[in-house]
């Protein structure tokens, strides 16, 4: 190593020699990488590198097993965007045109390849001698499927998409978004989503229409598109450069639905017309050239198009899409709910009750009514995140999901408070999106109407044996090994390796911890990571005399013979493995 480039939320990034003596980025990522991440980071490598390095950075080398994990790219001299226009303004003209069609050749090549970025913004463009390349493709997928990050997001708000930001499914049209954002960025020096606190980003990216400042007009109606709140609006990326030369392919009048994906991207890309791509084919094919070897990296299931989707499930028992779509609106009115702004505290109640209703708004209301003279008196600030959402069951009328997180409180500046909020909560359909209308600490007792569709009986059956075995782990303790069908009845892999070992260890060496009362509080649903792998989010009491403390848990299953077994438990505040804590 030679020097530091800089860091971010990601890691740091050094400048290094390789052994022929050229100049390569080394990113040492700030996260810990745990077994998922490196199974799906060593599966994907190949396919980052074949990414052309026409407009990216390539990836060289990499090692998520080493300790810290690190990745290497080839080292761009340059600034990156973001930097440029804080130091010289907005691009206009041509050098604005040059960028836009650079950057989205960058991202024909990636999608093409089967990879989402998930992370692109002007940070992560850099102004190259030879033109802008593109960095950090596939490494947001690694950090945020299967790290312990550092940072409170993988993505950067001003610049994800909704569907994103709702922790719902996504494709390659939040890249799309991304895009047109960090273009706006380019153009106006500022996003077009620009506001002073988190939530009112947020609140903007969901709910209003783009800023596009002094965007000029041969741009205008492209980015437009791009910035759709429906992925299924928005071009691909395939479309962006001729539509940006301006050489036949204009843009859509209306929205095309047809073919949509599970994640919202279109399945097919649209049809140009012949005189079209005869009048622009040098262009097309040299952007086929560039972009290197070109090809999809995961087989397309039953002809659905949904090769580009980020997570992908053979099983027939994923929960419904408004499900899906309740799930992620509670992620993000529970990052509301626990967000406040001494600054703007009466504006953040008030997009806060926006997305709340019955129970949930009259709680909410008797919260702001009785703290905010606290709050104001204190320059009290508070941020958080939500770190898993679950779903309990669902039903057209209503969802009920569990949502856990992490929050931190400033008073005066200096921080005061950090907390691990949960909320059991139920979510009902407003309009074309949903709200909360119950939301507290404590189930709300209701059980599963009838016209419930999920879960299914498979889906149902796993979750409560694989909370009964969790359960039965704490209860009995060091019983555990006059227990021996436990092992094979619940356990596989790191999991049943280290429950066995830890029953084996002699009563005076017991750890303190496995002594407590444990009692079960609730275990939902989170996702498929494939016919075979599920998570769930598990929640219990764990007690000693006269303590409570509820504990959240992932709970990581694999199937095996048919049978649903507990194959590792994370914390899904910070994704640690518990199995990582010594016995002594």
């Amino acid at each position: 190593m030679t020097g530091r480039l800089g860091a971010g939320g990601q890691g740091i990034v050094y400048l290094a020699n390789a052994p022929d003596g050229a100049q390569v980025a080394l990113k040492v990522i700030n996260a810990e990488v745990g077994s998922d991440a490196r199974r799906l980071f060593e599966r994907e490598f190949a396919v980052l590198r074949r990414v052309s390095g026409f407009c990216t950075a390539q990836v060289l080398d990499a090692d998520v097993t080493a300790d810290p994990p690190y990745i290497v790219s080839e080292y761009v001299a340059g600034q990156s965007l973001h930097a440029f226009i804080a130091e010289h303004g907005p691009l206009t003209g041509a050098e604005l045109d040059r960028l836009a069609v650079a950057t989205a050749t960058a991202l024909i090549a990636i999608h093409r390849a089967g990879i989402v970025h998930r992370d692109f913004k002007p940070q992560n463009v850099l102004l190259g001698r030879d033109g802008p390349r593109v960095i950090d493709f596939g490494i947001a997928r690694v950090l945020q499927d299967g790290a312990a990050v550092a940072s409170a997001h993988v993505g950067t708000p001003r610049y994800m998409a909704p569907e994103q930001i709702r922790g719902e499914e996504f494709g390659p049209a939040a890249d799309i978004f991304a895009w047109g954002a960090t273009i706006v960025h380019a153009a106006t020096g500022r996003s077009p989503f620009e506001a002073n606190t988190l939530p009112a980003v947020l609140f903007r990216v969901l709910h209003e229409p783009p800023d596009l400042g002094a965007l000029p007009g041969h741009l205008r109606s492209l980015v437009g598109r791009c910035l759709s709140k429906d992925p299924a609006d928005r071009p691909t990326a395939s479309e962006l450069p001729l539509s940006i030369m301006d050489l036949g392919v204009s843009p859509q009048a209306e929205p095309r639905r047809a073919g949509r994906g599970a994640a919202g991207a279109r399945t097919k890309p649209p049809r140009v017309r012949r005189r079209t791509i005869l009048a622009s084919g040098a262009i097309v094919a040299a952007l086929t050239l560039t972009a290197g070897a070109l090809w999809w990296a995961r087989d397309t299931p039953h002809g659905t198009g949904k090769a580009t989707t980020v997570t992908q499930s053979a099983t027939t028992h994923e929960p419904p899409g408004y499900a899906l779509a309740a799930a992620g609106a509670a992620r993000t009115i529970f990052e509301t709910w626990y967000s406040l702004d001494y600054t703007d505290y009466d504006g953040g109640a008030r997009r806060t009750l926006a997305l709340l209703s019955g129970v949930a708004a009259q709680d909410y209301q008797h919260l702001i009514g009785n703290s905010k003279n606290a709050v104001v008196a204190a320059k009290a600030k508070q941020t958080a995140r939500a770190t898993a959402v679950g779903i309990v069951w669902a039903s057209p009328q209503r969802v009920s999901v569990i949502v856990t997180g992490l929050s931190a409180i400033t008073r005066n500046g200096t921080p005061a408070k950090s907390d691990d909020p949960l909320l059991f909560a139920e979510m009902i359909p407003s309009g074309e999106g949903w709200k909360m209308d119950y939301a507290r600490t404590t189930p709300s007792g209701s059980a599963a109407p009838a016209d419930a569709a999920w879960p299914p009986a498979e889906v149902r059956g796993m979750v409560a044996d694989a909370a009964r075995c969790q359960s039965e782990a704490f209860i009995n303790g060091p019983r555990l090994e006059e227990r021996p069908d436990f092992f094979d009845r619940c356990t596989t892999g790191r999991a049943g390796q280290w429950w066995r070992e830890l029953a084996a260890i002699p009563d005076d060496q017991v750890p303190d911890w496995w002594t407590w009362q444990y009692r079960d509080i609730g275990t939902a649903f989170e996702r498929f990571d494939g016919p075979d792998v599920a998570t769930l989010i598990h929640l219990g009491d764990s007690a000693r005399a006269p303590d409570h403390n509820v504990v959240g848990y992932r709970l990581h299953l694999r199937r095996v013979d048919g049978q649903w077994k507990v194959e590792d438990v994370t914390s899904p505040k910070d994704n640690r493995s518990m199995f990582e804590r010594r016995t002594q």
